[in-house]
């Protein structure tokens, strides 16, 4: 699993960007095998005037599924990673039980006797 984060117009560090992978690793740890490559994108969208500006877009590509991209905004950036990376654990645990669940032999047959 590669994850590749890219920030525009944020006050990068290496303390930043190491609080953002530990975040996004606890989130899909679970699904860490069937993941190839998890995109983050984090940008300021206003820039140095504030407010509710902060975005971060995750994509992530899951072997055998189609991507799952997440975009969450708000004030706080470490609040907004966090909460997009919980959402794309649960999106991903959701994508891959389905796959599971819908070529299963048990699954077909029930569709069949009824």
């Amino acid at each position: 699993m590669v994850i590749v984060v890219r920030a525009r117009a944020i006050m990068w560090n290496e303390d930043l960007h190491t609080q953002v992978q530990r975040s996004i690793e606890f989130a899909v740890d679970r699904h860490k095998s069937r993941i190839d490559r998890i995109s983050i994108n984090l940008t300021d969208l206003n820039g140095p005037r504030g407010g509710v500006d902060k975005r971060c877009q995750i994509t992530a590509d899951v072997r055998g599924a189609r991507p799952v991209m997440i975009l969450e905004t708000g004030d706080d950036l470490l609040a907004v990673v966090n909460r997009a990376s919980r959402r794309l654990g649960y999106r991903i645990g959701r994508r891959v039980h389905r796959r599971r669940t819908a070529g299963a032999p048990e699954y077909r047959g029930t569709i069949r006797v009824a």
